[in-house]
């Protein structure tokens, strides 16, 4: 009974999705890039090495038993989690599938797929398989870099599938042990390869649950959009592609691929399919088609933003630490701290680098040691973005007294070499002098010698000449006096 309520939910949820152009799909769209996808595919095919655990390592094959096939399936998991992403194995008899899962707001529990099979032949020699189908499988790795910075009602999953040169392996067992509500899957298998120029790639569909309405989808995005691939029709579909294995289990799914019946890549199969072969208008429109026609079906609503959830600041006798996290980030620069006091307007001491976009919380701090004067501290967040665009935090106040009486800490570091760093404390304004001595007690260098104000102060002290060996610095104001003892190491 839940198949038929699912089914005729979304006959009715495709047929709204072609209502109007929705500018969040066209924004996705429009952010599908070539020069990602190239740089994807280079690293994918094993035209440049990628790291892989800080280990270099050359990607010439992805034969399904190929030991460098499986550093391709890390390679791909990394993809996903360096996007924010949660990505997970699933490792049957033959292989091992990858993906990730993008949560939804609305309908969690129902799911779209975007997917492409990773492995790749000949079974020996050098297999780059750019084509068949680093294309693909990159293409999905584009899906999550880009959709990652939207809000959707319903779940994504960005899937690889192994061993579907052995027949389907992959995404059979998938299809097969899942429990999921799944909506609809777009299978990518083979696009970047036009040798005439003609920008046709067909759709294949199939008259199992709705296939064809999803097809309609994808048409209607193709013209909506203006993606300028001319599609072409094929119902019933293939069945050699990892769509199939869905269909098996009475699952909506579909197919795009280049022109299977006229226009097919001739180096199919062989150490020859490389990226110099790619027509690459051609596989970028391919890939906004697919990321288009997921981004409608399911159903993007928002950007992420770069949000805040905490900022506070706190104040240990020295320092003013300021600490804060964001649930989520969008393209975010970092952050300039500002400072302002009772005297002044506000101004910056400082900044801290943003984690451009991602959908997990991340932590951020910073010290502010210039505190000298009592009096009423405020601290703001001016976060920007990589477009320049910013905005400002909530205003932290502290009101802070630093002068916690006469005090003279640790140098640091300790021991030293050449250089250490000497602070102090005094509770009102007063003269003071801060002097180095050897240990037979003889004055060596005088550090500071003046009228101060009340509150914290550094200086350094610098060795010069000076031979290793214990010393002892002296604090005097208003008749009080502290020593201590640092060590110099040459």
């Amino acid at each position: 009974m839940k198949k038929i309520v699912t089914i005729f939910f979304v006959v009715f949820f495709f047929h709204q999705g072609m209502a109007q152009i929705n500018p969040l799909v066209q924004q996705a769209v429009n952010n599908v890039s070539i020069d990602s996808l190239t740089k994807f595919v280079n690293e994918l095919s094993g035209e440049v090495p990628v790291y892989i655990n800080g280990q270099p390592v050359t990607l010439t094959t992805r034969y399904y038993s190929s030991t460098i096939n499986d550093k391709a399936a890390d390679y791909i998991k990394a993809k996903f989690e360096s996007y924010g992403l949660q990505a997970f194995d699933q490792a049957f008899s033959s292989g091992r599938n990858v993906y990730a899962i993008q949560p939804g707001s609305v309908h969690p529990d129902q799911y779209f797929i975007i997917c492409a099979h990773y492995d790749d032949m000949p079974s020996s020699g050098l297999a780059p398989g750019a084509d068949d189908n680093g294309s693909g499988t990159c293409a999905v790795i584009e899906a999550a870099r880009v959709l990652k910075d939207f809000e959707f009602d319903y779940t994504i999953i960005y899937a690889v599938w192994d061993a579907e040169e052995m027949g389907l392996l992959g995404s059979a067992y998938y299809a097969a042990n899942t429990n999921l509500d799944i909506l609809g899957v777009i299978n990518m298998d083979m696009i970047a390869w036009d040798s005439n120029n003609d920008n046709l790639a067909e759709i294949h569909t199939k008259n199992i649950a709705n296939s064809v309405a999803l097809k309609d989808s994808m048409v209607m995005v193709n013209t909506a959009y203006s993606v300028g691939i001319q599609p072409s029709i094929i119902n019933p579909g293939i069945t050699a592609s990892d769509h199939a294995s869905f269909w098996n289990y009475g699952y909506t799914a579909i197919l795009l691929i280049e022109n299977y019946y006229g226009d097919f890549n001739q180096y199919y199969h062989t150490s020859n399919d490389l990226i110099s072969h790619y027509n690459f208008p051609y596989f970028e429109k391919c890939s906004k088609l697919c990321i288009g026609t997921l981004a409608l079906m399911a159903k993007v609503s928002d950007i992420v933003p770069v949000e805040l959830t905490s900022f506070a600041g706190s104040w240990d006798n020295k320092n003013v630490n300021l600490k804060w996290q964001t649930a989520a980030e969008l393209n975010n620069y970092g952050f300039e701290i500002q400072k302002k006091t009772e005297n002044s307007a506000w101004y910056s001491i400082g900044f801290v680098e943003g984690n451009g976009t991602k959908q997990s919380p991340s932590s951020y701090s910073f010290s502010d040691s210039k505190i000298n004067q009592p009096g009423k501290y405020a601290y703001r967040l001016k976060q920007m973005d990589n477009n320049g665009s910013f905005e400002y935090s909530s205003v932290v106040e502290l009101n802070i007294n630093p002068s916690n009486g006469f005090v003279l800490e640790q140098n640091f570091p300790n021991p030293f070499n050449p250089e250490t760093k000497i602070r102090f404390s005094l509770p009102e304004n007063s003269y003071l002098k801060l002097s180095v001595y050897n240990v037979i007690g003889e004055e060596i260098a005088v550090l500071a010698d003046g009228y101060y104000e009340a509150g914290y102060h550094e200086v350094n002290f610098k060795s010069i000449n000076f031979p290793s060996g214990v010393y002892l610095y002296k604090l005097q104001s208003n008749g009080s006096v502290m020593t201590k003892k640092m060590l110099l190491l040459e």
